[in-house]
């Protein structure tokens, strides 16, 4: 079943734990929408819930909204943190499936309450609909320019290099970073990793996605935790270096190398805003797309940390 939160920004960890035990589950497909950039969110599937965090909305804009989910005969619940309604009825009478309280929110959403508002609207369930993935069968002997197909993309980006460019002459700084560079190149290559884009300090690798497992999530592990050491013996900066590493999976159009003007993709573009926009910390980020593809050992070294343009995203915890 889909279940859709429009939250408010400042209720971003709290619908986390509300929903929290549901996005374990595998018989529930979570999609948190930041409802300041979803005014009309679209109706995806017969069988989906929507949850709207009423959380600042004046009663002629919760008015609006549910008149809009009336109208496209959606599913939808009420979150309301701070109790702001007396007269809960009133959305029951417009159609409502639930209503969340401040005390409902002292405990994660269990999956009983869930399956009585099926039983109560009648709700006609069908299996969650699985990632479309595009399986390049023998890895990059079988991909070909200007076909889609489904890639683990790592995103590299050395910080603070405004501050070098203060310090350091241009034609020494390049010299670094390419350093830099030629390392990442070297241990990303050894994974079936190609670099697709190189733009001054940062980089975009790409690795054909197999649909089980994502090796290079180690190397970006290493990467990352090992930064010390790569900073002061691997490269040409003489010193510590800071850099954050963001990976998402995604599909894509491939283009070679050198010939990537013009893709135009919403996950190459969602990667950069997270490498870039999401934080201004070092350190390796992955989007739960990422997370659910990895083993138990491997996810216990990542924690759950904020939403970010409606996905949640991890951060590796064993930084040194």
């Amino acid at each position: 079943m889909n279940i859709t939160v429009l939250y408010h920004k400042k209720n971003a960890s709290s619908v986390q734990k509300t929903f929290g035990t549901l996005m374990k589950s595998k018989k529930y497909s979570i999609e948190f929408i930041d409802r300041d950039e979803c005014n009309k969110p679209k109706k995806t599937t017969a069988n989906s819930l929507y949850y709207l965090d009423i959380t600042g909305l004046q009663q002629a804009d919760i008015q609006k909204y549910i008149k809009y989910f009336n109208k496209e005969s959606m599913f939808y619940g009420i979150i309301d943190y701070k109790n702001t309604f007396s007269d809960i009825a009133w959305f029951f009478h417009n159609n409502a499936c639930d209503y969340i309280t401040k005390e409902t929110c002292n405990n994660p959403i269990p999956e009983s309450r869930i399956r009585a508002i099926v039983t109560f609207k009648s709700i006609t369930l069908s299996e969650t609909p699985q990632k479309k993935y595009i399986i390049a069968k023998d890895s990059w002997k079988s991909i070909k320019p200007e076909q889609e197909y489904t890639f683990c993309f790592l995103l590299i980006e050395i910080l603070d290099v405004h501050e070098l460019k203060k310090h350091i002459a241009s034609e020494h700084l390049d010299s670094k970073i390419f350093s830099f560079r030629h390392l990442v190149e070297n241990t990303l290559n050894q994974l079936d990793g190609k670099l697709w884009m190189w733009m001054d300090a940062t980089g975009l690798f790409i690795f054909p996605f197999d649909g089980e497992s994502l090796p290079a999530v180690d190397s970006a592990i290493r990467l990352t935790v090992n930064r010390s050491i790569i900073s002061l013996e691997h490269t040409l900066f003489n010193q510590i270096i800071h850099y954050r590493i963001a990976m998402h999976i995604g599909n894509t159009v491939y283009q070679p190398h050198g010939k990537t003007g013009t893709i135009i993709s919403d996950c190459i573009n969602s990667l950069f805003h997270l490498g870039q926009k999401y934080t201004a910390d070092e350190g390796l980020f992955i989007t739960e797309d990422v997370y659910n593809v990895l083993n138990s050992r491997t996810k216990g070294m990542f924690i759950q940390t904020h939403l970010f343009e409606g996905r949640q995203i991890y951060r590796c915890k064993n930084i040194i």
